[in-house]
């Protein structure tokens, strides 16, 4: 009998694995900079980062992410910083909170925090702002955005840190729509470079997230009552889950034994099977969880966002218009199917316990 494979034992032997050189499907090939990597990424849009009470909560929600990572921090990029350089080193930059306090409500919040090498580096530990300018604001264009990220080890190490954070900064944020789960985290200082390698791996990874949420919040498409997509956590507002029938509805049409639901005070976080999904199986690559919940949801899914890419330089893959539409249906499937897909979720995939949900479900 062969030995069970041990995720966390091989990605603690070879953690280089999950990394990519940059530009790889660019014309001019590999660059010397890690272009992405593989992790666990977070993604909540909310409202009114330019209020003093919502960027002390961002601080907040800093302050957990600092508790799992800090070590590993060290670089800080900023987008027109009010005062300072935009690059700092972790060790010499100043504290979130001081920086913060520091800016005008018309300053643009936008602070990247990073654990790469060099500074050019995608790396696994990302803890992204994107805050709206208050004049900005103040005219009806308010949707901010975070985005934070873990390692897969650490994941595998810590199964319930990140879902415990991910519920924790949704309880101080009060977002309207965010999801979380597999992504590529590309070089903050050469999306473009390196969007082709996130929309090839896209296309064979079907729960992989994909697109920059900063980008997304000036979205015409982005402002209704809907959301981008499903993963294995997916964060609805209210306004979002009275559209799709209410909590009752959705546990009437989602088995308990592998979807659980947690309040965040501003509507409801589902969490989607026992542990996060990059692909289904060897009949069909899409995560079964996933598929379920996509075709509860489909009904508040945006139909098109554009473009989830920049345009192409040469002819290289890239997801803009037509192929950014087909990635926000890639988990659909005829409605009668979806008795066989429920009976392989029950079938063959594991259950929500203890070692996998918070206390708190409900």
């Amino acid at each position: 009998m062969e030995p069970e494979f041990n995720v966390a034992e091989e990605l603690a032997k070879q953690p280089h694995l999950l990394e990519i050189p940059g530009h790889l499907l660019m014309k001019g090939g590999s660059q010397n900079y890690i272009g992405a990597v593989l992790c666990l990424r977070g993604t909540l849009y909310f409202r009114d980062a330019h209020t003093r009470l919502v960027r002390e909560s961002l601080c907040q929600c800093f302050d957990d992410f600092k508790r799992l990572a800090e070590p590993y921090l060290t670089w800080l990029w900023r987008e027109e910083p009010p005062q300072g350089k935009p690059l700092s080193a972790y060790a010499d930059a100043k504290p979130l909170r001081d920086m913060v306090e520091a800016m005008d409500e018309d300053d643009l919040l936008s602070f990247y925090y990073l654990s790469g090498k060099q500074p050019n580096d995608a790396s696994a530990w990302l803890f992204d702002v994107f805050g709206m300018r208050g004049w900005k604001a103040k005219m009806g264009d308010d949707l901010s955005a975070l985005e934070f990220s873990i390692p897969l080890l650490y994941q595998e190490q810590n199964p319930l840190s990140f879902l415990r954070l991910f519920l924790d900064s949704a309880r101080r944020l009060a977002p309207e729509q965010g999801y979380a789960g597999h992504a590529f985290n590309l070089s903050v200082t050469n999306r473009d470079g390196n969007e082709p390698t996130e929309a090839f791996m896209a296309a064979r990874m079907p729960g992989l997230d994909v697109g920059t949420a900063g980008l997304l919040t000036n979205i015409p498409e982005f402002k209704p009552t809907k959301i981008k997509t499903v993963s294995w956590l997916t964060l609805l507002d209210q306004a979002r889950l009275d559209l799709v029938g209410g909590l009752e509805g959705l546990r009437a049409q989602l088995p308990s034994s592998h979807f659980a639901f947690y309040d965040y005070g501003n509507g409801v976080v589902i969490q989607a099977g026992a542990y996060p999904y990059l692909g289904g199986d060897a009949d069909d690559p899409k995560p079964v969880a996933y598929v379920l919940l996509n075709h509860v949801l489909k009904g508040i899914r945006y139909e098109t966002v554009g473009s989830l890419h920049g345009g192409s330089h040469d002819g290289e893959l890239r997801l803009v218009d037509w192929s950014a539409d087909q990635w926000l249906k890639r988990l659909d499937v005829d409605a009668d199917d979806i008795p066989g897909w429920r009976a392989k979720l029950l079938r063959d995939e594991p259950c929500l316990d203890a070692t996998n949900t918070l206390p708190g479900r409900l």
